[in-house]
């Protein structure tokens, strides 16, 4: 593996897993009594403070320009208050293994969306790396998704809106980029429009939930939580500048297998042997669909 792209490999891995354990964390918090987007607002103003505060020991607050503020507020609907708020309210209902799923699918749609608006090219390699993970997280869900059980499919199709929302975030964050800014300023500004957006719904829907004081545990899972929030979007942001929005879709094959490992080992979920296939499927297109090198990427925006 060339040192070219072991660093996104690195920030792919590290965003994955940390993004697989925010579902595990998510399943804990609401049995705590933390409504989903609740849950989902702590963890995105803690994780935006605290980036906010690197961004600033790093030269400066997060630029309030109008370009700014609305790439943070549409980057912060889509790639996470949506997305994540269904996921979270989802996994009491169907499980930190089926939701990890829906997260498993935004690379192809991210890809075929890219190529649509001119920012990848059609590469048989890539397009085979991505339905080979694609094959192997069906492989591994196919008999739940088809088990004949009416409510399911019913929280089945809510979350589908999951990998939807998360691919047209993939590529808006890419092309939308703000000229010369920072991964670090970027997240930030992302994560706590992402705060604003979920104390907007929550309000409108009922209330915020703020645990009592004297529930230790509740506010320890916020605490790891936000702590776990502000490492994976540091990484997140920096794989996406240095590997484009296609080799970041991958995250979602990460975080499936960490919250499918999460659940079994961590949450008494049931272990299915088929995890072995959809590992060596996720690692083998991970392979397939690595980053272009510096040479080429620059040779196809030249072109």
């Amino acid at each position: 593996m060339s040192a070219t792209w072991l660093k996104p490999v690195l920030l792919l891995i590290g965003s994955g897993t940390m993004g697989g354990s925010s579902i595990l964390l998510a399943k804990v918090g609401v049995q705590e009594g933390i409504p989903a987007l609740s849950y989902l607002f702590w963890q995105c103003l803690g994780a935006g403070v605290v980036l906010g505060i690197l961004s600033i020991g790093r030269g400066g607050l997060p630029p309030l320009r109008a370009t700014y503020i609305r790439y943070y507020f549409l980057a912060g609907l889509v790639s996470l208050a949506l997305p994540m708020g269904l996921g979270y309210f989802m996994v009491p209902y169907i499980g930190a293994s089926m939701a990890g799923v829906f997260t498993a699918l935004p690379p192809l749609m991210t890809y075929l969306i890219s190529m649509g608006i001119g920012i990848e090219t059609a590469q048989f390699k890539r397009l085979m790396g991505l339905m080979v993970g694609f094959c192997g997280v069906l492989f591994l869900y196919v008999p739940q998704i088809s088990a004949p059980d009416s409510t399911i499919l019913v929280y089945l199709l809510v979350a589908a809106l999951i990998p939807i929302s998360l691919a047209i975030g993939n590529v808006y964050r890419t092309v939308a980029w703000p000229k010369g800014a920072s991964p670090l300023t970027l997240a930030s500004g992302m994560m706590l429009a992402s705060a604003i957006l979920c104390l907007v719904f929550e309000t409108g829907r009922d209330q915020l939930h703020v645990p009592d004081f004297g529930n230790g545990m509740a506010w320890l899972i916020i605490g790891v939580q936000m702590a776990v929030a502000s490492m994976m979007y540091i990484c997140h942001f920096e794989l996406q500048r240095v590997a484009g929005p296609v080799f970041l879709s991958q995250i979602g094959y990460v975080m499936a297998l960490t919250s499918l490992a999460g659940g079994t080992l961590l949450l008494g979920e049931t272990l299915r042997p088929e995890l072995i296939v959809t590992l060596g499927c996720v690692v083998a297109g991970t392979f397939l669909v690595r980053p272009a090198r510096p040479a080429d990427r620059r040779a196809s925006a030249t072109s």
